[in-house]
């Protein structure tokens, strides 16, 4: 007892883990194998209609279950092998004079109804998807399915034709239809196979398991007794395996990939099909030689050798030829999916992949899919300072380092855009993991990159994306997403961001352009004032006016949380007047207290677009006598590209009038070499990111020296923003930059407190103890 309950267990335990089409399958096979000992005791057509009948509701039920897309190929199918099995049945028990179908019946309806729907839905499995209608493999599925009705028709038609004479109303005539049918049939698997992902699934070759035995049985049948005998159990088995393959067929679970195109049809698998071709082209007169050999002259022998040796020279050139062709072909679409600069993959790749990946790839259960987006932080500043050559090996060097790492992780990687670089990764079982190869990839770029003797260390944003499914419709919302997420690591400078759709929503910040219009008639926008110092001597030479919103009920607001929902709109420019006459009357008041201090006050792109903007400036000065050179204008780089003419032209009034100009957070925009060539200009702000660094970064000290050498060059004034540490002093003093500003000095402050701010300044030490 207890053996055999450890050997029901077993059987138990394999039943659960073997594939539910297999088992079918297999059960029927031996079903099939039992029909000639069934025959014995008359039950043969029993026997038969049974196993037929289990494997067309096999049929009905897997395509219910598995709902495949597209649907409607599959029930064509179901409707097909269901109207053979129906049509054979019919035929079967309206047989009453012992002379199987001497007359055209329902039954033929039927069988000559299943082939054209089975022939219907493999057409359009092996078209219906593709944008495009797939011609290659339409034409060699045509050229296998005319060579095998050419040699049906010498061997099996021509006989019944001979014999009986032609006339479709005739059951034997009209029966050749069905063997005709199969061949095509046959002829359609081909092109299915060129056409689709058929290839890589083992369901296809259960399909063409199932056509190859009909086709066989419709054949051996006809050859036998032209389709009016009785079948032989020979007849029944190779139906009946036919019928079991179909069943097999519609309970796999890759029935699904039957139809879904492959990437590229005309190219994969062209130079096999081409060799396949051959035989079947030569098959037809092979056949005719061989039968009619001794009846031939030998002259006529050797014209038809002399033809074979010529189509097979010829198909030898063709072979050669399309073989090259392929070759180039590749080689062009490999040059397509690879990035010209670096060599890794592009996003042509990267599409290619995504979409071989909706087809193929078997979805884990409880796995995501991630993308990884990344940017190299102050990458233009490489190109802004040492030239695109430097940058672009740079890239070279980030590209080849990430990308041997996510090949050995088995992810894809690729080169988007400029700076930009993804990480896919299919099926990862959890969250943690995408996190963790997002941390990995800071590690890698942590050990500096050595290019033309010059170490440069870089650093990058991830922004990432997750998402269940893997469908177009979802990679596009998880390129965006990363997008999103990689935007807020930047602004948060975290390095890495998960997106998250809670934070993707706006605030609502329809308030600000309702209020900031009353806000400026009921003066609560005011001005502070950062003090910038020189370096060398620690004086206060000047301040730079800062906007702030001063609201009754949400506080002191920053100009980031309103700039930039107003900078679109006339209020810019009224924000742009408000603080230029408030800075020129506050000069008076320190010029009065004996206070020599020059204004920066800072100018938007849309401002640069006002004809009016010299005027206005020139105006302001008159009407609180504040001498031109004592106020500075500050522009940023991008700002400054927005119509270069029209810029050039007006800074060019603004120091004709004695007005400073000086370009603000240099290295982060696009290059402002030709204004600096071009214009008179005054002062070189560097962006704080690269002081924040340069005491630690060799790149980024690298990046401010070269800008103090090129300012030094064209007699230009370089000042450092952002100093928050005394260090920072310490090492601008030593290279010679010319002034500073910074918390460390002083945050912006109320014009009352800038006289108080600036003794503090100029009596205290930053030394780096401090």
């Amino acid at each position: 007892m207890q053996w055999s309950h450890h050997i029901s267990a077993v059987i138990s335990l394999a039943a659960r883990m073997t594939p539910p089409w297999k088992v079918f399958w297999l059960a029927g096979l031996v079903a099939t194998a039992c029909l000639p000992l069934v025959s014995r005791f008359g039950l043969r057509d029993s026997w038969f209609f049974l196993i037929a009948i289990l494997s067309v509701s096999a049929i009905w039920l897997g395509i219910w279950r598995q709902r495949p897309q597209p649907c409607q190929p599959w029930l064509q199918f179901a409707v097909a092998i269901s109207a053979q099995c129906l049509g054979g049945l019919i035929e079967a028990n309206t047989d009453a004079s012992g002379h199987f179908g001497l007359q055209l019946s329902l039954a033929d309806v039927c069988l000559l109804t299943g082939h054209l729907a089975l022939v219907r839905s493999l057409w359009q499995l092996a078209c219906q998807q593709h944008p495009q209608f797939p011609r290659h493999g339409f034409f060699q599925g045509w050229i296998l399915a005319t060579s095998l009705m050419l040699i049906g028709w010498q061997f099996l038609f021509l006989p019944t034709i001979l014999h009986h004479g032609f006339s479709l109303d005739r059951p034997q005539i009209f029966r050749m239809l069905y063997p005709s049918l199969s061949f095509i049939e046959l002829g359609m698997l081909l092109w299915l196979w060129t056409s689709s992902n058929a290839y890589a699934s083992r369901v296809f070759l259960q399909l063409c398991l199932a056509i190859l035995f009909f086709a066989i049985g419709e054949c051996v049948f006809h050859g036998t007794s032209n389709s009016l005998a009785v079948p032989h159990d020979i007849n029944l088995m190779c139906w009946l395996i036919g019928y079991v393959s179909f069943g097999s067929v519609a309970l796999h679970p890759d029935i699904a990939q039957l139809g879904h195109p492959r990437a590229s049809e005309d190219d994969r698998h062209a130079h096999h099909i081409l060799t396949m071709l051959l035989p079947l082209a030569l098959l037809f007169p092979v056949a005719l030689l061989l039968r009619y050999f001794q009846a031939l002259h030998p002259a006529t022998i050797g014209i038809l050798l002399g033809f074979f040796i010529i189509f097979i020279i010829g198909w030898y050139q063709l072979s050669t030829t399309l073989q090259n062709i392929i070759e180039v072909k590749q080689q062009l679409e490999q040059q397509n999916r690879t990035d010209y600069l670096t060599g890794i993959p592009n996003r042509n790749y990267l599409e290619q992949v995504v979409e071989s990946s909706m087809y193929s790839t078997r979805v884990l259960p409880h796995s995501m899919n991630a993308m990884l987006l990344m940017d190299i932080d102050g990458f233009k500043a490489f190109n802004n300072i040492f030239g695109f050559g430097l940058g672009d090996l740079i890239l070279k060097a980030v590209a080849k380092r990430l990308h041997h790492n996510s090949q050995a992780q088995g992810y894809h990687f690729a080169r988007v855009d400029g700076d930009e670089f993804i990480v896919l990764m299919l099926n990862v079982p959890e969250k943690a993991i995408v996190e963790q190869q997002a941390w990995h990839i800071h590690q890698l770029l942590e050990q500096p990159f050595i290019v033309n003797g010059l170490t440069a260390k870089v650093s990058c944003s991830i922004g990432i994306s997750m998402a269940d499914s893997f469908t177009k419709h979802a990679f596009s919302n998880m390129q965006r997403e990363s997008e999103r997420a990689l935007l807020r690591a930047k602004e948060n400078q975290s390095q890495v961001e998960c997106y998250q759709a809670i934070r993707d929503k706006p605030a609502d910040k329809s308030w600000i352009i309702s209020e900031f219009r009353e806000a400026i008639h009921a003066r609560q926008i005011v001005v502070y004032y950062q003090p910038k110092v020189h370096l060398q001597t620690q004086t206060v030479i000047g301040v730079e006016a800062l906007v702030r919103w001063q609201h009754p009920l949400r506080g002191l607001i920053m100009p980031g949380e309103f700039v930039p929902h107003i900078e679109n709109t006339d209020l810019i420019h009224t924000l742009f007047k408000l603080v230029l006459h408030e800075s020129t009357r506050q000069w008076q008041l320190w010029h009065q207290q004996q206070l020599d201090l020059t204004i920066a006050v800072n100018v938007t792109a849309r401002d640069l677009m006002n004809f009016d903007l010299v005027k206005e400036v020139a105006q302001a000065l008159e009407k609180h006598a504040m001498p031109a050179n004592h106020i500075e204008v500050e522009i940023t780089e991008s700002s400054a590209l927005a119509d270069p003419r029209r810029v050039k032209k007006l800074l060019s009034d603004l120091i004709a009038l004695g007005i400073k100009i000086s370009i603000d957070d240099y290295g982060t925009g696009y290059s402002s070499l030709l204004y600096l060539q071009q214009l008179s200009l005054h002062y070189l702000k560097i962006d704080q990111q690269f002081i924040r660094e340069m005491h630690h970064d060799a790149s980024s000290l690298a990046i401010v020296c070269s800008t103090l050498e090129l300012a030094k060059n064209l007699h230009i004034e370089v000042i450092a923003e952002g100093i928050h540490a005394a260090v920072s002093v310490q090492q601008l003093k030593a290279l010679g930059c010319y002034g500073a500003q910074g918390f460390l000095f002083s945050e912006p402050v109320p014009a009352s407190d800038i006289p108080a701010t600036i003794r503090r300044i100029e009596s205290a030490c930053y030394d780096i103890e401090s």
